[in-house]
């Protein structure tokens, strides 16, 4: 893959600075965690807590409350799940104006529903955000001198946090958009919880259906934002059949039922069915990777008639089967607290 980044020409000199302050603490950061200097023995990796403090000064003034959407793998319904978070909070009372929406690091240049959604509804919108991965780009990465890579990374996470931070400021609640699985773009030093810990934003993981399949998912991608120290609230499973032993209701009570025991930190906010409705979303979860940039990024579009047949969809399953109110609530004492949460999240055993 190649990397295509969007820097706009009206780039303020508060946002350069702020890249340069977010680059800087980041690759001090990784470069303690790599030499296994500091915090606990026999090279554990130094927890990135000093990173939030280097940066929280700089980047959160008026920032809200941030919120990053992952998946336990590709098209898991990350941005379908964004579109229903999003008129859930519409629903709990928020405006159009106190909400922002980004993918900061893609591998999708088209338009998406959750684009035009936002675009129609008058919410602040990136849908193609400052970093675009394309054919040879990791390559490149690997071919470079280590430190050139590392500094590259530490780049691209401050490219993503400036984004972020731009399009935050003055917003109540912000959802980040990942990218792929969790670990996407770690080859580039540019994973989702790389983003995750310069942005500062808890997690909510996107699982599969199944009862140990999802489990197992689930605690493999939270490990994953765990291990840096970044909070993870818990899951929303998706595209559950409606019966069988693999039906909706079977699965959650078994879901509810581990989480209550092994993780109880952490919640099942929702268990989605599938549904015939949201079918022609499909494609736009894939996206079609075309590695490449339209320079400027194409507006999000309008909404169709199918598009408001397909958000009817999505804002019912989210109102029968969605606690949206219980994960602004979690959010926001995830926010006020986050090494608490960390802490209590690494104790786990999996």
């Amino acid at each position: 893959m190649r990397a295509v980044h969007f820097n706009s020409y009206s780039f303020r000199l508060t946002l350069l600075l702020l890249s340069v302050a977010t680059a800087t603490a980041y690759a001090r950061h990784r470069a303690r965690s790599d030499s296994g200097g500091g915090g606990g023995g026999g090279g554990a990796p130094r927890p990135p807590s000093g990173v939030y403090k280097s940066v929280q000064s700089t980047l959160w003034h008026n920032r809200g409350l941030r919120l990053l959407v992952a998946g336990d793998k590709s098209q898991s319904g990350k941005s379908t799940v964004s579109l229903g978070l999003l008129q859930a909070l519409l629903d709990l009372g928020y405006a159009p104006e106190e909400l922002a929406y980004i993918k900061p690091a893609t591998q999708c240049v088209s338009s998406t529903l959750t684009a035009r959604f936002c675009e129609a509804r008058g919410i602040a919108c990136e849908h193609i955000g400052p970093v675009v991965y394309y054919r040879g780009f990791t390559r490149e990465q690997i071919d470079a001198p280590p430190d050139a890579a590392a500094a590259r990374g530490a780049s691209l996470v401050a490219e993503c946090a400036a984004a972020v931070e731009r399009i935050s400021r003055g917003k109540r609640l912000t959802l980040i958009d990942g990218v792929g699985y969790p670990s996407v773009g770690s080859v580039v030093g540019c994973s989702s919880a790389d983003v995750a810990v310069a942005c500062r934003a808890p997690v909510l993981i996107v699982g599969k259906q199944g009862v140990g399949d999802a489990v197992d998912s689930f605690n493999l991608c939270a490990r994953f934002f765990e291990a840096q120290r970044v909070p993870v609230l818990g899951a929303v499973f998706n595209r559950l059949p409606p019966k069988g032993f693999y039906g909706l209701e079977q699965c959650e009570r078994y879901v509810r039922r581990y989480f209550e025991a092994s993780r109880p930190r952490q919640r099942v906010y929702g268990v989605l069915p599938q549904s015939a409705g949201l079918a022609a979303l499909a494609p736009e979860e894939a996206c079609g990777l075309n590695y490449e940039r339209p320079d400027p990024p194409p507006p999000a579009g309008e909404m169709t008639a199918d598009d408001e047949a397909a958000l009817a969809t999505v804002a019912a399953l989210f109102r029968a089967h969605f606690d949206a109110a219980g994960l602004v609530a979690d959010l926001a004492d995830a926010d006020a607290r986050p090494a608490e949460w960390a802490q209590a999240l690494a104790e786990y055993e999996v």
